[in-house]
């Protein structure tokens, strides 16, 4: 959701562009303000469409793209920003482009003179796959610049599609020779600038956002289920308590449907929502440094005493009682 989010700032779209520009979805202005939505590809494919129509501009992918700051992209645009290098940046993102939506799959390639970076587009290349094309592009040769600080007109992109009819907008944004008709698409550069140190590396950060993407693309590779899936959207949204339907919406189905879903896997809705508030509440009581009445707070309870209700029945005791068991003075 991010990339659609960016895309209707990109055109400064009104709630009417928006409506436009989700046209043919089941996505409406308000899905826009959500954080962690994910959507299939052929929604983000009605999504560009409909972005190209109602810009009229068709390099509108090397526009976006070259205004995407690399904080859209996440855990990613993180590793990619704090990298030693910038041969480290780009093999980071040849080894996690999936967790970003798998449009593209980048490769990393070092010859005796040179450093190419290959991008195969996992979609064909019509007006959508042209546009996520030169999004990818134009974010790669922007970070190269804040590298190296001025583009080396040794350089050069390799396309391995016939030049568009805007083909002059390449150069503009890639600030870089563009050639069409190629066997593949990448970008080359000397070898030497691939292990030119990043001025704006960051050991720590870089070593925090590694960890998180090592783990985004362990969870996106285990098989997951509807129970998996609720659990995801309940502990990355701490603080609300979640109605059925809100979630099911968040799914773009029905609370009834969600319902057969999760039953099918022998679960419930309220099952879930208790088990992950369960373990929030757990932390935090057993970090020591909360009283019951922030806890009940940060879970999004309004009334404390429907929090010790609650509690009770998850554990069976009070949370007096729980914070006893742990050593800990009642508060």
């Amino acid at each position: 959701m991010t990339y659609t989010r960016t895309l209707a700032r990109e055109q400064g779209l009104d709630h009417k562009g928006q409506l436009a520009l989700l046209r043919g979805t089941r996505l409406s202005p308000n899905d826009l303000l959500e954080l962690n939505t994910h959507m299939d590809a052929d929604t983000q494919a009605t999504i560009v469409r409909n972005a190209l129509q109602l810009s009229g501009n068709p390099a509108l992918g090397l526009r976006w793209g070259a205004n995407l700051h690399l904080a859209a992209h996440g855990p990613l645009g993180t590793v990619i920003a704090s990298s030693p290098t910038l041969g480290q940046a780009w093999k980071a993102t040849e080894r996690f482009h999936d967790i970003r939506g798998g449009f593209a799959r980048m490769q990393g390639q070092v010859g005796k003179d040179h450093f190419a970076v290959m991008v195969q587009m996992a979609i064909p290349l019509d007006d959508v796959g042209r546009f996520f094309c030169e999004a990818v592009l134009t974010t790669m040769v922007n970070h190269l610049g804040m590298i190296i600080g001025r583009l080396s007109p040794a350089i050069r992109i390799e396309l391995e599609y016939p030049a568009p009819a805007y083909a002059e907008e390449y150069t503009h944004y890639l600030r870089a020779p563009c050639l069409f008709d190629r066997p593949r698409t990448q970008i080359v550069i000397p070898a030497g600038l691939a292990l030119m140190p990043n001025p704006m590396a960051d050991p720590e950060t870089y070593a925090l956002a590694l960890a998180r993407c090592e783990q985004l693309l362990l969870e996106q590779q285990r098989p997951r289920g509807w129970a998996a899936r609720v659990t995801e959207i309940l502990r990355s949204n701490p603080g609300q308590i979640w109605t059925c339907e809100q979630v099911a919406r968040h799914f773009h189905g029905s609370s009834r449907t969600l319902m057969r879903h999760l039953r099918s896997e022998g679960t419930t809705y309220q099952q879930l929502r208790d088990t992950e508030l369960a373990r929030q509440a757990r932390i935090s009581l057993q970090a020591g440094n909360h009283s019951i009445e922030s806890v009940a707070l940060s879970l999004g309870y309004q009334d404390v005493s429907n929090f010790r209700r609650a509690f009770k029945r998850w554990f069976g005791m009070s949370p007096q009682e729980f914070q006893r068991q742990q050593g800990q003075h009642p508060a």
